[in-house]
């Protein structure tokens, strides 16, 4: 009998550890994924090929969503996303949109050694996933990819493309 309530402890045990709600499997688990932004900027003070390595990023949500991210050689890249469709999986932002309140979605790019600001004239962005961040009650996780045409009141252009992952905002 000693044998039965033991064995009987044991599997409710195993059960209970088993069903816990942290769990660390191949559901996602409580790990929001290191951030990502993968850009190659092409042309006007960037020259060819330039490839854009995440240094920082801050994002937040106030009318939409910003994205800003400071490269390896503190050269910056702001990409605001208005709320026009949303930003659910497949919704593709294009540049120069006006949404309900008046914002505009742009992709600003800042060459810090040139002391050049491109701005957005063409492009878009698509959002692959917006979901949950496990790590950040009430926060998200944003991924998508860019196709952007910038210019500066010079005429100079530049193109840049690219993908960011799992960047977190409130």
């Amino acid at each position: 009998m000693k044998t039965l309530k033991t064995l009987s402890i044991l599997f409710l045990s195993v059960l209970i550890i088993s069903c816990s709600k942290k769990d660390d499997g191949d559901d996602g688990g409580g790990s929001a994924g290191e951030p990502e932004f993968n850009a190659t900027i092409n042309g006007g003070s960037f020259g060819s090929n330039y490839i854009v390595e995440l240094g920082s990023y801050a994002a937040d949500s106030n009318n939409g969503v910003t994205i800003a991210v400071t490269d390896s050689n503190s050269n910056i890249i702001r990409v605001f996303m208005n709320m026009t469709g949303g930003f659910g999986s497949g919704i593709l932002k294009q540049i120069n949109d006006v949404d309900d309140n008046g914002f505009v979605t742009n992709v600003i790019i800042r060459d810090q050694e040139a002391m050049i600001t491109y701005n957005s004239t063409s492009g878009n962005i698509g959002i692959t996933e917006d979901k949950e961040n496990p790590e950040n009650e009430g926060g998200r996780l944003i991924s998508g990819n860019f196709t952007i045409t910038a210019t500066v009141n010079t005429g100079e252009t530049v193109t840049m493309t690219g993908s960011f992952k799992n960047i977190a905002y409130n």
